[in-house]
């Protein structure tokens, strides 16, 4: 019986440095069935020479500059395949991962994604070093806490990281697409909705390298408070249910919404945004999230000579 076809979805943008790594660490897999779709967003360094050197290796499709989400989407709408893997153009698939995922998915029929451990290489020290630490642990061991439904706890953490995730296809049918409008976070909304439609499973063991950059999109201060927006939106349409039947309280619902709020301030002082970060302590505060800080931190934001001196604290 042929093994079932694996479509991977990697999204480029100005990732010459680091492409051919991920690229060889899809087609290296001991899997036999992949087909590995690279969307070009609108790059403006060498990486489409370096993706054409793949020839047919690859399938590569073109577009103007439009963000992970829609790169992701356009690579989803060409798949083929049974399952849909992403990996992004920085990081790095370590051997093994997608075997071990597709046995557990063709083996348990009411599970709708496999994750997997992974690990984040700040690339100060040889990634060698790093992946001879690992936990020695079986390729079918399972996180029995996040895996399931998991539409609760994902309420409270984003725990699939996106390079770690194989789908199956026929998910997209109900769930549909990552929504384009979140420029950070889309991840987030899509596994929130898939967790409402079927159960998932986490292998403990690290399959995925996450490449740690300074200047990555998901450091920058956003004009919108994208986490809040996704929770805000799953809430409303969803609800504090499972379909497990579990539920949580609408306390606790506040408690992570003013998690949001404070989070977005942090970044917004670190950026010395006073104004925006000021305002998102304020609602933090009023979802009584760790009020006493993020009081303080309001008082800190409504001085500008207090909110100087306490962003140099913060800096140094």
């Amino acid at each position: 019986m042929p093994m079932p076809l694996v479509s991977v979805i990697m999204p480029c943008y100005n990732s010459a440095a680091h492409l051919n790594e991920a690229i060889d660490s899809v087609l290296s897999q001991d899997y036999p069935n992949i087909e590995l779709i690279v969307v070009d967003d609108g790059s403006t360094d060498s990486s489409p020479e370096i993706l054409r050197q793949y020839g047919d290796k690859i399938r590569l499709i073109f577009q103007a500059n439009s963000g992970p989400a829609a790169a992701r989407n356009t690579g989803m709408r060409a798949a083929k395949g049974d399952y849909i893997a992403f990996n992004d153009s920085d990081d790095i698939w370590l051997p093994g991962k997608l075997s071990a995922q597709i046995a557990l998915l063709e083996a348990k029929p009411e599970l709708g994604l496999c994750y997997t451990g992974w690990i984040v290489w700040d690339q100060q020290h040889p990634l060698a070093d790093i992946l001879a630490k690992r936990p020695q642990v079986s390729p079918e061991q399972l996180v029995p806490e996040l895996s399931g439904w998991l539409y609760l706890k994902l309420l409270a953490v984003c725990y699939i990281h996106t390079t770690t995730a194989v789908l199956r296809k026929s998910l997209l049918q109900q769930v549909g697409y990552f929504n384009e409008a979140y420029r950070i976070g889309e991840d987030h909304d899509y596994w929130l909705r898939i967790s409402q439609h079927c159960q998932v499973a986490k292998l403990q063991r690290a399959y995925s390298v996450y490449r740690d950059n300074p200047v990555s999109i998901t450091k920058k201060l956003h004009p919108k408070n994208y986490s809040l927006l996704v929770l805000e939106a799953n809430i409303k349409q969803f609800g504090l249910r499972c379909p497990s039947g579990n539920s949580i309280s609408q306390q606790q619902a506040n408690r992570y919404l003013g998690q949001r709020h404070f989070i977005y301030g942090y970044q917004a002082m670190l950026n010395r945004n006073r104004a925006v970060a000021f305002d998102a302590f304020r609602h933090s505060l009023k979802y009584g999230y760790n009020s006493l800080k993020a009081g303080l931190l309001m008082l800190a934001c409504s001085n500008p000579i207090t909110f100087s001196v306490l962003v140099k604290r913060k800096e140094a």
